[in-house]
């Protein structure tokens, strides 16, 4: 098939940092042309700022008219909307937050943006069966029922090195920002016996110094690392933590699985990780109770080496069984396929 994938126009494909619209848009594509399809991606940055979305979506009719496709695939909403507005049949994957949180103007805005391009849209992907309950609910009717595709994972790259671990390392990763919720994590896992070292970027230097106010000598803050060095830390960790509240479909945690780690973190792990078997969402309605079940979820690993191991290989295969890239790339393909049989042709 041919399939242009559309960007943001805000950030590089692939990303300089951690950007990860961008790196599930880099990765498709590689899953996609090793699959034996031509891949086009089209995205232009001007300043990496948000409101370049805007100039970029309303140049993207006239960047398709010198494509050749048989769909477009789009992942964000001033993007589908344009396409909405230019009669181009899209398929679109939402990778937004606005479907939980929304506690500003522009959060509202963005998901009103959300919704009319999910209505709008030849076919609508959702990362999780959650979302796309959240998202039918919010949207109402569309021309097709959501489907519900995940992040891929190099099982390849991200893979455990067994022998490399020392039982005392917790990883984090993501940018360090209250939303994030690192301070919790810092919190329980105090007197575990594990080192939490969080990997990505520090933009706020305050909440850096309360994060390490709060772990103390217990916690390292590394910043942002290479891909190589990222791979090998969750290789060499010994769990993966993750206590963000709102997320769709972390590309950390589905990672982190891959790399046979057990995963604790909040409800935004529901349906994600099994209790019991691949980790934990610990309820976290209430915060005291949050940190509470955090440390005791990481105490229980922390004291057996064989529960870890029994852990980290069924993460591994769940990883293998629900996230491999060609898994998600046949689920894709089929859905292309679907679109481009009732849409007109680009010859």
């Amino acid at each position: 098939m041919r399939i242009v994938l559309v960007g943001g126009g805000v950030e590089p494909i692939p990303p300089t940092g951690y950007g990860g619209t961008e790196r599930f848009i880099a990765e498709l594509q590689a899953a996609l042309r090793t699959a034996g399809h031509e891949v086009t991606v089209i995205n232009r940055v001007r300043h990496r700022r948000l409101r370049d979305e805007y100039p970029f979506a309303w140049e993207l009719p006239r960047l398709l008219r010198q494509e050749k496709f048989d769909v477009v695939h789009a992942n964000s909403p001033v993007v589908g909307n344009r396409l909405a507005w230019a009669r181009v049949p899209y398929v679109y994957t939402t990778h937004s937050r606005h479907w939980y949180y929304r506690d500003r103007l522009s959060h509202r805005w963005g998901y009103w943006l959300e919704r009319r391009a999910v209505r709008h849209a030849a076919a609508a992907v959702a990362l999780t069966e959650s979302l796309a309950l959240t998202m039918a609910a919010a949207v109402g009717p569309t021309r097709r029922p959501i489907s519900v595709i995940p992040f891929g994972v190099d099982g390849n790259r991200f893979r455990p090195e067994w022998d490399q671990r020392n039982g005392h390392t917790a990883l984090g990763v993501g940018v360090v920002a209250p939303v994030k919720r690192w301070e919790l994590a810092a919190e329980s896992l105090r007197s575990t016996g594990y080192r939490l070292v969080l990997v990505g970027p520090t933009p706020d230097p305050a909440y850096a110094a309360r994060i390490r106010a709060v772990g103390g000598d217990s916690i390292e803050l590394v910043g942002e690392v290479s891909d190589d060095d990222l791979a090998a830390r969750y290789a060499r960790s010994d769990v993966l933590v993750h206590p963000s509240r709102v997320e769709l479909l972390s590309g950390t945690v589905v990672q982190g699985l891959s790399s046979g780690l057990p995963v604790i973190g909040g409800s935004a792990l529901a349906g994600v990780v099994d209790d019991g078997r691949t980790g934990w969402a610990v309820p976290d309605g209430d915060v005291r109770g949050f940190v509470a079940g955090m440390r005791q979820r990481a105490s229980e690993l922390a004291e057996n080496p064989t529960v870890r191991r029994q852990m980290g290989d069924a993460a591994r295969a769940t990883a293998q069984a629900r996230y491999s890239w060609p898994r998600v790339v046949e689920q894709y393909v089929e859905l292309y396929r679907s679109v481009a049989e009732s849409s007109p042709r680009r010859a």
